[in-house]
């Protein structure tokens, strides 16, 4: 049986990771929070205990309707912490000193700067080179991979694949057959219909893709890497999105977690 979201964007994101995920691209640094004065001293966040750290990398580009290179954005690295603090995962983003571009003097404006989220990307201190807390709008924000290639879940642990099976179940409904042995399930909104399909061994999803019609509109590829203890992390996500008119032109974006380092799993 099919089951309706409420927005496509939605379905995506709750289909491609299952154990609840956010959507760090869609964060409004501009709103999150009200501009206020500079704060000195400095004002770092508390310290916790490391869960998971990460050296992450993300392409992005334009491509045609054959998959040819139209444009390449700027590629944006950065180092992703993620700690426990009391009964909160905070998440700390540090973009390194870096160039726009391999070639040419321009230097990436995030350079030095320090991005705090308490759970689920919420309430985000920023914090200049020099360690001092500034507006968020007043300061760049952290570049963080959008169309839906981003989440809190990256951690998992094979004891919660039932979980996962069940938390799949009730937002999709049982599987409908399976496609390379992978299983297979549907869901859809007025013309948008998802497709999602999961390795049922770790059920963690594979691929998403989400058809406007009989047109591709957007599709997620995950894959994973292996970690001890009987885990798995989220190693890369690509995301492929329609650009609006009749070009054919599609928005590409890759991220890729590197040196993966984790105590705890999901």
């Amino acid at each position: 049986m099919e089951r309706t979201a409420t927005t496509w964007q939605a379905l995506v994101l709750a289909t491609a990771l299952a154990a609840g995920t956010t959507d760090a691209g869609a964060i409004g640094l501009q709103s999150a929070a009200p501009a206020a004065k500079r704060v000195t001293p400095q004002s770092p966040d508390a310290e916790g205990a490391l869960v998971f750290s990460a050296d992450v990398v993300v392409d992005e580009s334009i491509v045609d309707d054959r998959g040819g290179l139209v444009e390449n954005r700027p590629q944006t690295r950065y180092h992703l912490a993620r700690r426990r603090v009391g009964d909160v995962i905070q998440t700390e983003i540090t973009h390194p000193p870096a160039r726009l571009f391999a070639k040419g003097p321009l230097t990436d404006p995030r350079s030095g700067y320090r991005y705090v989220f308490d759970e689920h990307f919420a309430r985000p201190r920023i914090y200049d080179p020099a360690g001092t807390l500034v507006p968020t709008a007043d300061a760049p924000g952290p570049g963080l991979p959008g169309r839906g290639t981003g989440g809190s879940a990256i951690v998992f642990a094979d004891q919660d694949a039932r979980a996962r099976r069940r938390q799949l179940v009730e937002r999709l409904g049982a599987p409908v057959g399976a496609i390379g042995g992978r299983d297979r399930y549907l869901s859809h909104e007025g013309e948008l219909s998802a497709e999602t399909l999961v390795e049922p061994a770790s059920m963690l999803p594979v691929e998403v893709n989400v058809l406007r019609g009989q047109a591709l509109a957007h599709r997620l590829a995950l894959s994973y890497g292996r970690l001890p203890g009987g885990r798995w992390y989220l190693a890369a996500v690509r995301s492929e999105s329609a650009l609006p008119g009749p070009s054919g032109r599609r928005f590409v974006s890759r991220l890729t977690h590197l040196n993966v380092v984790s105590t705890e799993g999901r």
